[in-house]
C-alpha cells in the first residue's frame, strides 16, 4: 500500500516537474514578446474586414465613430477612428474596445448605415 501511493506522489511530482518549465517559458514569453498597450500605437480599422471603404454597398450595418484626446506623459494626441459592422453589438464592441486607448472621449456613437 505503501509503495503505490509512494509511486503516485512521485508520478504527480514528475508530472508537475516535467510541465512547470514549459508554462513558465509560455508566461514569459507573452510578458516579453506579446504586442503591448501603447498610447501612440492605437489600433486601425483601415485595410480590415471593418474598413467602411470595403464594406458592401447596400449592406445593411452599423458605423461606429469614436474620436477624442490621447496623453503620453507631456504630448497630446487626437484620435479618431471608425468602423463598419454587421451588426449593433459589434459596433458597440468596437466602442469600448477603443475607449480603452482614448483617454477623453469627445464623441462616441453607432449610427445604422
Amino acid at each position: 500500500m505503501m509503495k503505490s501511493a509512494t509511486a503516485v506522489l512521485a508520478g504527480a511530482f514528475l508530472t508537475f516537474a516535467v510541465s512547470a518549465p514549459a508554462a513558465q517559458a509560455g508566461l514569459l514569453e507573452d510578458l516579453f514578446f506579446a504586442p503591448t498597450y501603447s498610447k501612440t500605437n492605437i489600433p486601425q480599422t483601415t485595410g480590415t474586414r471593418y474598413d467602411c471603404k470595403a464594406y458592401p454597398a447596400g449592406q445593411p450595418g452599423w458605423k461606429g465613430i469614436i474620436g477624442g484626446k490621447t496623453y503620453d506623459f507631456s504630448r497630446t494626441f487626437n484620435v479618431s477612428r471608425e468602423g463598419c459592422f454587421q451588426t449593433k453589438a459589434e459596433c458597440q464592441t468596437f466602442l469600448n474596445y477603443m475607449s480603452g486607448y482614448i483617454d477623453l472621449a469627445i464623441y462616441n456613437r453607432c449610427q445604422p448605415l
